[in-house]
């Protein structure tokens, strides 16, 4: 029996693939993914690079920690794509914040010039208690040429008013999602005005992990479309790497049929799997 000729030219493609993965995995460690964490002073830039990436930069809850650009190298192993089984490097940068000392803006402005031209991407991280955005529009201003990079991210949701986030399913309270989208939008429209284009915004939680899946596939799908394939491959994460110890075991024992079931049609998301039954608890 014959091979089908288009059987042939796939395998001699599969086998140079293979041959030039070592010089892509090369080149990748000298020139690795960069993601980069910028914003005003106190938002939780470091800690949201901790829970991401499981990285140790050191956190304050009343000054601040980080006066240069450190960038920290992590290896991931790649479960798909071109790269499927390589380790591969992603380098994630951690920027001074902005507004902290009116005698420090301007060399840390200078900085951000002069790093942030080698991020792929860029997350522009607020705080989502602070309704004075004023700064942020006014630093976007003095950084607009990277303003096409910028994916921003609203942190700190569970101290949104009236304070009653749900501990036990790591999720806002009814009252709080209604803020919480109010506030969004709010922010959406103030940065807009800056942007002068609709923007990606994320909310989210460094401390309890919530929704930091969600970021991960922004940030992800906002790189450029040159690089689209190096981050797919990256895109090793799944729910249960940000989901509770306690929503685990909630979500492994009640109704596992049905748990099942919802799992058969794709890796969903812990919020996703749980919104069935929530208002059950």
């Amino acid at each position: 029996m014959k091979k089908n000729p288009n059987y042939r030219v796939m395998s001699q493609e599969l086998k140079e693939l293979r041959d030039v993965i070592p010089t892509i995995i090369e080149e990748l460690k000298k020139h690795p993914p960069t993601i980069g964490l910028i914003g005003v002073s106190g938002v939780g830039k470091s800690s949201t690079i901790n829970r991401l990436f499981k990285t140790d930069l050191p956190t304050s809850d009343t000054v601040a920690c980080t006066k240069e650009f450190e960038q920290k190298d992590i290896e991931l192993t790649c479960t798909q794509g071109e790269l499927k089984n390589s380790s591969v490097p992603l380098r994630v940068i951690d920027a001074p914040g902005l507004g902290e000392d009116i005698k420090l803006d301007p060399k840390y402005l200078r900085m951000y010039q002069e790093n942030l031209g080698s991020c792929d991407v860029i997350v522009w991280v607020l705080n989502g208690r602070n309704r004075a955005i004023a700064l942020d529009q006014m630093y976007l201003q003095q950084l607009q040429k990277f303003h096409t990079k910028i994916v921003f991210a609203l942190n700190q949701i569970d101290l949104i008013e009236p304070l009653n986030w749900n501990i036990e399913l790591n999720i806002p309270s009814q009252e709080q999602e209604k803020n919480i989208k109010v506030i969004l939008e709010d922010r959406k429209k103030k940065l807009s005005s800056v942007i002068k284009n609709d923007v990606k915004m994320v909310e989210y939680s460094s401390k309890t992990g919530y929704r930091l899946e969600e970021l991960f596939k922004t940030i992800i799908d906002s790189v450029p479309k040159e690089k689209t394939w190096i981050f797919n491959s990256l895109k090793n994460f799944s729910y249960r790497d940000y989901t509770p110890e306690v929503l685990l075991r909630v979500l492994d024992e009640r109704d596992k049929k049905s748990l099942k079931q919802q799992d058969e049609s794709g890796d969903k998301s812990w919020l996703e799997r749980i919104n069935p039954f929530r208002n059950n608890l």
